[in-house]
């Protein structure tokens, strides 16, 4: 039988209450048991991550390692163990690895990373961030009788920007750029000095805030109807899912704030800001033919800066993933295309692979076969649209590399909450020990 490689990252996330005095480089984890819903057996830890996020698939494959052959008929082929490191912090074990030097020759992997027992994991999303810089213009007018004005975007759920991207929730930048636009168009007296917001590449900005210079009363008042106008309207569109969001008026002279060294931009830039931020994609761009309800492909527009002090540029960052590495680079592309519309210029990180779900794998007929006989229902067949190991692994190890992801039920990680379904576990373990069975026999 030809090698089977069980993979499984080594690292965990270090979370602790408060109150906790837990050092995670010398201290032990102190586990805690205890039952919940219908006495089900449930594993966690005393004020701190458990790291069964990933200790359970690595314990399972040094398990395999130890178990001899043939042993009370236990058959299985040949295992290469593969145990990467960081993957919590940026996949780095898995981006560095040399599958020749190490001398892998398996092109059958499972991946033991997944947290809901009975799913089968057959594809995850690449991903690569852009950075845009627009150039700007400031006026030379004197603003010493100008007030400042902000327009505030806040009270967002935010999220993941792969696993929430689907839900349509609100983005503050983009909120804000609207109430900009209609503030900029509603008075020839109000000015934009800034737009920021957002803060992570991998989050749905939940906050953005636009300042404006105002010179006159009138003014003052078309940005205060502006945020009233944008702000019904946002409700209108997304008050059933965004319910704690706010647009309101935040006022202050310019003399007392950091803004007073900074003129407001000129109207044509201000004009090509904001029409760049209402051009850039944000959402789902294409889902999945093969699995319709899996994006197959997004952009987020995660944040936007502009310095207090130095160029007169603003920075706009965007995160996009997809599953299938040209749909990648063909919306990176469009990103490069909108900002050369409006003068700015792009830089692309280096993108990770994506894993492309193949619905005709054999390793995953195998796995629901094989769940079906156990328990006697058609295990659920899904993707997910966020990063994991297996698209880099599969791309270092050849690219001919048939993969399968699951694990037992994990709930909380990344948390102090974190907890392990104790009753999956050997469910878990007892079919990837099967699913070696029937992969040694041929």
């Amino acid at each position: 039988a030809s090698a089977v490689v069980i993979q499984g990252h080594v690292d965990m996330v270090t979370e602790k209450n408060s109150e906790s005095s837990h050092n995670f480089e010398t201290d032990p984890i102190l586990l805690r048991q205890f039952t919940m819903r219908e006495n089900e057996t449930w594993l966690g830890a005393r004020d701190t991550t458990l790291g069964a996020d990933n200790g359970i698939g690595v314990a399972a494959a040094l398990a395999l390692l130890e178990t001899p052959v043939d042993e009370d008929g236990i058959i299985m082929p040949p295992i290469e163990a593969l145990f990467t490191i960081d993957e919590e912090t940026g996949l780095t074990g898995a981006a560095e690895l040399d599958a020749k030097a190490l001398g892998l020759t398996g092109k059958t992997m499972l991946n033991l990373d997944m947290e809901e027992w009975g799913e089968l994991y057959v594809g995850c999303a690449g991903g690569g961030e852009s950075s845009l810089t627009l150039p700007l213009t400031r006026t030379t007018t004197s603003i010493d009788d100008a007030e400042l004005v902000e327009i505030k975007v806040d009270g967002l759920m935010g999220g993941h920007s792969g696993l929430n991207i689907h839900e349509g929730r609100a983005n503050a930048i983009l909120l804000c750029a609207m109430a900009a636009q209609s503030a900029l168009k509603a008075s020839s007296d109000v000015s934009l000095v800034s737009i920021t917001g957002g803060d992570k590449h991998n989050a749905i900005p939940r906050e953005a805030i636009a300042k404006f210079s105002v010179s006159s009363p009138e003014a003052k008042q078309a940005v205060q109807e502006a945020a009233t106008k944008c702000a019904i309207a946002a409700k209108a569109e997304y008050g059933a899912l965004e319910a704690n969001l706010r647009i309101t008026i935040i006022e202050s002279n310019m003399e007392s704030t950091c803004q007073e060294q900074i003129p407001p931009l000129e109207k044509d830039s201000a004009t090509r800001l904001i029409s760049m931020l209402m051009a850039l994609p944000h959402g789902p761009i294409k889902f999945s033919h093969a699995m319709p309800d899996l994006v197959e492909t997004s952009n987020n527009i995660a944040s936007i800066t502009m310095p207090v002090n130095g160029k007169d540029e603003a920075t706009i960052l965007c995160s996009t993933r997809s599953s299938i590495g040209d749909a990648l680079e063909s919306t990176r592309n469009r990103l490069a295309a909108i900002a050369a519309l409006a003068g700015a210029s792009i830089e692309k990180s280096t993108p990770y692979p994506g894993w492309n779900p193949n619905m005709k794998s054999p390793l995953l007929q195998l796995g629901k076969d094989v769940l079906l006989a156990e328990n006697g229902d058609q295990p659920a067949v899904k993707a997910v649209h966020a990063g994991l190991e297996c698209g880099l692994l599969i791309e270092k190890m050849g690219g001919d590399v048939d993969a399968l992801s699951f694990g037992p039920t994990i709930e909380g990680a990344h948390s102090p909450d974190e907890r392990i379904h104790a009753d999956t576990v050997p469910l878990f373990y007892a079919f990837v020990q099967e699913i070696l069975a029937k992969l040694a026999e041929k």
